[in-house]
């Protein structure tokens, strides 16, 4: 009896624990889309705002015990209440005790963040007090202090989390989550952070600090990247390494961010080691949550203890599905009250003329040509610029259209009035300029980079703008005339690298001045520090042009000048044999089907309701 007995606690002893189910939840890429309010429409919008998704949220916690809630970066910038709060803390650096956007993730009851590329735009000691009021730690593993010679936040942390397993026993997990941002983030903000932190490859850092964080007990560990997926080879000090993330051993589980993409989506690109079906890249569980509150990504893992060793079960990468459930009436209060008093501020600030004239300024085609918004923007570096330049300087300017595929809000339609701060951000994402001297094989790679946002045509009816392809990527270059031949496939990828099969590229006849450019010609070439070409070409002796913003420089130019120049296209979309395509856009008027350049394109209106407008458009040569 007795030894019966005792193969029976032998055995029992042997098996395993109930199951434990653990989510951990992802925001990203937020850009102080807290509240749903559209500043630039002065409207509710349907489709960004991170309180949408609060109802989701508590849902999903009373559903399942043991879920945790992390951002990924790029959270304290980027739309009008994000700018404001920068503007008064660079008016008076005690103006918040907490900032609303951090406040607003306290509410939420954050279990942890690290920081974007973006969080750095107003130097470090704006992004350390603003997430010094956090109830909730920052984790960043490719980033030290300078001057301490120490991480600026600990390269790795471990949560101890009590989590319950399927029957209400109680157990103890470990989760260690390890930070990283891209290191090109001291090229877009060099003025401000050189003398104060180093970055490193974020790849050597993920594999230090996971190491570290598995010594230390880790049960779980978990890479908050603010970096996206990209499949080429391994180089030192890649932008995007989510994919090889995936690959660490020591890494169970991705939550990323930074190229605004939804993570697992049918619009992913189809690789042997991704798997869409079950959110999953070398098999480990990955999820990125797109932009501004648009969604927000999970992964799940189910856990077994065995033998005191916790083994992964099965794990999966997702989106919420939003749901229908109204969020608590408290939570709801307690992010308002986060953001309200700004907000009062800011929309008395948005209202403020800041021209001297009106204007009638658009942008509804300026992914095929320069409107009249681009044509004024341009000018207002060229004025800018003549601090920093000579009269045989031949200088060109490359303008992002303020253009998101597929998005109505920035869709620029002003008649015949004075612009003011809304305008503004509307138009900008406020950004540092860079200038280089470049040559005609360097302006050739910066154009044919560009020139991806075209798809070749494959038939009658083939889109024209290639809507995977992400407009802050498209940066056509003015002071120069081109052709563009989109009957070549792009040399560039998505990612905006070198497709070494394409071997011939779709730019030609570049001239300056109706002469075509030569190997010897030498330009000076200003853009936002942000442009591919600088990403790029990061070791570059750039030229010192000041450390003024864009919507700074064209704040003051507008509101000292009266006389403009008009829209001058400078470039041609060409096709070797003639072919229709279509050119869907994000419209609510017609005022569009009256084209500027209509005898450079037949154009014609197909179809149309309250949001797209689709045109068929004729490209030949």
């Amino acid at each position: 009896m007795l030894g019966s007995l005792l193969i029976s606690v032998l055995i029992s002893s042997s098996y395993a624990d109930n199951l434990v189910e653990v989510n951990i939840l992802s925001t990203s890429d937020i850009h102080s889309f807290i509240s749903d309010d559209n500043y630039y429409s002065n409207t509710k919008s349907e489709n960004y705002g991170l309180i949408s998704w609060i109802g989701t949220i508590e849902k999903f916690r009373r559903d399942h015990k043991n879920t945790y809630l992390v951002d990924t970066g790029d959270l304290l910038s980027g739309n009008p209440i994000g700018n404001h709060v920068i503007k008064r803390y660079n008016q008076n650096d005690v103006y918040y005790n907490i900032s609303p956007i951090i406040c607003s993730l306290n509410a939420l009851n954050y279990d942890v963040a690290t920081p974007g590329n973006h969080d750095f735009d107003n130097g470090v000691d704006f992004l350390k007090k603003s997430y010094s009021g956090a109830n909730f730690p920052v984790v960043l593993s490719n980033v030290i202090d300078k001057e301490k010679q120490e991480s600026l936040y600990p390269e790795y942390i471990i949560k101890e989390k009590n989590v319950i397993d399927d029957v209400g026993k109680n157990h103890l997990l470990k989760i260690a989550y390890i930070g990283l941002v891209p290191p090109q983030t001291m090229l877009f903000n060099k003025s401000k952070l050189e003398n104060k932190i180093i970055f490193f490859d974020m790849l050597e850092s993920a594999n230090s600090a996971a190491d570290k964080a598995r010594k230390d007990g880790a049960d779980l560990v978990i890479a908050l990247s603010h970096s996206g997926i990209d499949v080429s080879p391994i180089e030192y000090g890649m932008e995007n390494v989510a994919y090889y993330l995936a690959r660490n051993p020591n890494i169970d589980g991705v939550l990323f961010g930074h190229t605004h993409e939804i993570f697992p989506s049918k619009k992913t690109i189809a690789h042997e080691n991704i798997n869409i079906e079950s959110g999953k890249i070398f098999d480990k569980p990955a999820a990125q949550p797109g932009k501004w509150g648009e969604s927000v990504s999970a992964i799940t893992f189910n856990l077994e203890k065995k033998n005191g060793q916790w083994l992964i079960k099965s794990s999966k990468g997702y989106q919420l599905e939003k749901s229908d459930v109204p969020a608590a009436e408290n939570t709801i209060k307690s992010v308002l009250s986060c953001i309200n008093d700004t907000e009062i501020d800011l929309k008395k600030d948005l209202d403020k003329e800041v021209s001297l004239d009106q204007f009638k300024i658009d942008n509804n085609f300026n992914l095929i040509g320069n409107e009249s918004l681009t044509t004024l923007l341009v000018d207002s570096i060229h004025d800018y610029m003549k601090n920093y330049t000579n009269e045989n300087d031949k200088l060109l300017v490359s303008i992002s259209p303020s253009f998101s595929l597929n998005d109505d809000n920035y869709i620029i339609d002003i008649q015949d009035r004075k612009l003011t701060n809304r305008d503004l951000n509307q138009i900008f994402y406020p950004a540092y300029l860079s200038a280089l001297r470049v040559n005609k094989q360097q302006i050739i790679e910066w154009l044919e980079m560009s020139s991806n946002i075209y798809n070749s045509p494959d038939g009658d009816s083939t889109p024209l703008i290639n809507n995977q392809f992400h407009s802050f990527l498209f940066y056509p270059i003015i002071g120069l005339t081109y052709d563009v031949n989109i009957s070549n496939q792009p040399l560039y990828d998505l990612s905006g690298k070198r497709n070494e099969q394409v071997k011939k590229g779709r730019i030609s006849n570049i001239r300056y001045n109706g002469i075509e450019i030569t190997d010897e010609d030498s330009f000076i070439i200003v853009a936002s520090k942000y442009a591919p070409f600088f990403q790029n070409n990061k070791d570059s002796p750039y030229l010192d042009i000041g450390n003024e913003r864009n919507i700074d420089i064209f704040s003051k130019y507008i509101s000292s000048h009266h006389e403009y120049s008009k829209p001058k296209n400078n470039y041609r979309i060409i096709s070797d044999l003639p072919v229709q395509m279509h050119l869907v856009l994000p419209h609510y008027t017609d005022k569009s089907a009256t084209f500027l350049w209509n005898n450079q394109y037949e154009l014609k209106l197909n179809s149309q309701d309250k949001k797209w407008m689709t045109y068929q458009i004729k490209i030949s040569k």
